[in-house]
């Protein structure tokens, strides 16, 4: 499922429910209108179940011929409903292009047999609903993706205030929680290795408890971005810069200390405010989406090195670990006893001198280290 195909599904149910909406009228101009926009939605909707299938609909393809293609590449199966489809559309050409507005027996049952055309099809070929479609469905699995879920949800209730509210959390789930200063705000402070390992992106002048007793006022102040980072990550990304700080502007504040926690939420006045906020919520939720989708996409045309786990043994017990390649460099750690494996992930030759040494990439609960080891000290 592409982007593409999801756009011109969600044209199609746009189109539709301003198609019923004409079509509920006794108005001869709103019967007219209505079958006009039913049209463009089962049009629209072919179109996406033809790029699906690659049946080779192109502009210059006739409206009946949409049938047959789609029918050839999903046979022994059939689309429902050709013949009352094609009637839909000879009534939008009368409509459209000579003016007859069409009777109310003529599109009596046209709003569902639409309906029941776009559903039946949408499970049978897209394995999904069509009344729960959305380009959220093209985020990879995960919490941020169902934070959007419940937003979008939430918009489609009316509770438009908790739809930027869950926006904003998707935000911090993604972006803003690696700039969290409080593991920094303890009398026991993380090493730059253990920050790093955290995933921490803090900017180090508020990597300390001075900085946070003094600034942080409430919980939501505990988020302290780089922004010059920011700019630079959602480059690399294929974020749009102007989309997240407009989100990150209009929609409240949030924050939690871990996924176990109680989400805080700065429930401020202006960005709540009831004026205005169904237009607003409507912008956040299609931005955050749009901004989402675009990494995402990113991220599945990146090509990479599968993940694999090297590791070493080592032939005594409590061997230094140097800074550097290079066995006259500091040495930042010596490997406690017990230890029985090292995570490694290159070897390089000495910096000076002669000799190999291994890189040392061990992060776990009881040992957290990164630096270099001699040749002669491992046991393969």
């Amino acid at each position: 499922m592409t982007k593409s195909i999801l756009h011109k599904l969600l044209l199609a149910r746009r189109l539709y429910a301003l198609g019923h909406e004409n079509l509920s009228s006794v108005n001869d101009l709103s019967l007219a209108i209505g079958v006009n926009l039913l049209q463009d939605a089962v049009e629209a909707f072919l179109l996406a179940v033809s790029e699906y299938l690659n049946a080779g609909v192109t502009a210059s393809t006739k409206y009946d011929r949409y049938f047959e293609l789609i029918n050839a590449k999903i046979s022994p199966k059939e689309l429902p409903f050709r013949s009352r489809l094609v009637a839909l559309n000879k009534l939008r050409v009368n409509s459209k292009h000579y003016g007859l507005t069409p009777a109310q027996s003529e599109v009596q049952g046209l709003v569902i047999t639409v309906w029941e055309f776009l559903d039946e099809t949408t499970k049978s070929i897209l394995n999904l609903s069509f009344s729960t479609i959305s380009l959220i469905d093209l985020l990879r699995d995960g919490e941020p993706k169902e934070l959007l879920k419940t937003a979008e949800q939430a918009f489609e209730s009316g509770n438009f205030g908790d739809c930027l509210i869950f926006c904003r959390e998707a935000l911090f789930v993604r972006i803003e929680s690696d700039y969290d200063v409080a593991p920094f705000g303890s009398d026991e402070q993380p090493t730059p290795l253990l920050a790093a390992f955290l995933g921490r992106k803090v900017p180090f002048y508020a990597r300390n408890k001075k900085y946070v007793d003094e600034h942080v006022k409430d919980s939501t102040d505990y988020i302290v971005l780089d922004h010059e980072r920011v700019e630079m990550e959602l480059l690399q990304s294929g974020m749009d810069s102007v989309s997240f700080w407009n989100i990150w502007r209009l929609t409240p504040e949030v924050y939690r200390k871990d996924k176990k926690s109680e989400w805080v939420v700065k429930h401020e006045f202006k960005k709540m405010d009831k004026e205005g906020i169904k237009e607003r919520a409507e912008y956040i939720l299609n931005t955050i989406v749009n901004l989402f989708v675009a990494a995402d996409q990113k991220i599945a045309a990146t090509r990479s090195l599968e993940y694999r786990e090297y590791f070493i043994g080592l032939k005594r017990e409590e061997v230094p670990v140097y800074e550097k390649a290079d066995t006259s460099s500091r040495i930042i750690s010596t490997i406690p006893k017990g230890v029985a494996k090292l995570f490694v992930d290159f070897t390089v030759p000495a910096l000076r001198g002669e000799g190999i040494l291994w890189h040392v990439a061990h992060y776990e609960e009881e040992l957290s280290v990164s630096g270099y080891i001699p040749g002669d000290e491992v046991a393969l």
